[in-house]
């Protein structure tokens, strides 16, 4: 699945060590979040360290493996984990970083960096989008959508993730058209003057309502649903 020139997107679990390079990204974003001003989105404890998460985090990339050689697979709630590289010049410094160790090589050569994700299911809304009863959800679209459930885009790569987040966008969105589907939904953190809805209104999302979840001994965890038309 092709998105914008300057990146591609591929299914997760096609080269060796995807799992790894998805749980360092996941974990490279705490550090981030927390320079930001947005710590409190997903807290400060790195995932790897955050009990059966990694083991959990390895299967859905295994059944999203799955799905893909499944093309006619429509079943509710399905998962689909999609990586988006970035072509790197060989001879260019940026590939002989440390930090970029995550690349495939094409059969013509070519070397593709992984810089971001995107964990996506089909026919599907969240369990805590679902408890809100006042965030109304057209039954149509609960039978036609594409959610996205999470996005990262690899803070260890610097400035070779710009534009990553907006391929990936794409790259759903013309995979949710092949698919035959009506909508595109997101759920973002509402937090820290709302930073994060603001570039998903960028990107061609339109705010639905904002929800709260209720947290143990915390403020509830600020959200805001988002919806775009396929």
């Amino acid at each position: 699945m092709a998105s914008a020139p300057e990146f591609l997107i591929r299914d997760a679990g096609i080269v060796e060590d995807d799992d790894q390079f998805v749980v360092a990204a996941f974990d490279a974003a705490i550090p981030y979040l927390t320079s930001i001003g947005s710590h409190e989105q997903w807290g400060t404890t790195p995932f790897s360290h955050r009990k059966g998460w990694v083991d959990e985090t390895v299967q859905q990339i295994k059944d999203s493996k799955s799905s893909a050689r499944q093309s006619d697979n429509n079943k509710n709630g399905v998962l689909r984990i999609f990586i988006v590289e970035k072509e790197c010049n060989a001879d260019g410094p940026e590939c002989f970083d440390p930090r970029l160790v995550h690349y495939r090589v094409s059969s013509d050569r070519r070397r593709y960096l992984s810089v971001g994700f995107a964990f996506v299911r089909e026919n599907w809304i969240p369990s805590y989008i679902e408890s809100q009863k006042h965030l109304q959800i057209p039954e149509s679209e609960r039978e036609s959508n594409i959610y996205l459930e999470v996005m990262v885009t690899d803070c260890r790569v610097g400035s070779l993730r710009r534009g990553a987040g907006s391929a990936l966008i794409q790259g759903i969105r013309d995979y949710g058209r092949k698919k035959q589907k009506k909508a595109f939904w997101l759920d973002g953190w509402a937090g820290n003057d709302k930073k994060l809805i603001r570039y998903y209104e960028h990107q061609g999302f339109q705010v639905v309502r904002d929800f709260g979840l209720p947290r143990a001994n915390q403020a509830p965890w600020a959200g805001t649903l988002m919806r775009m038309d396929i």
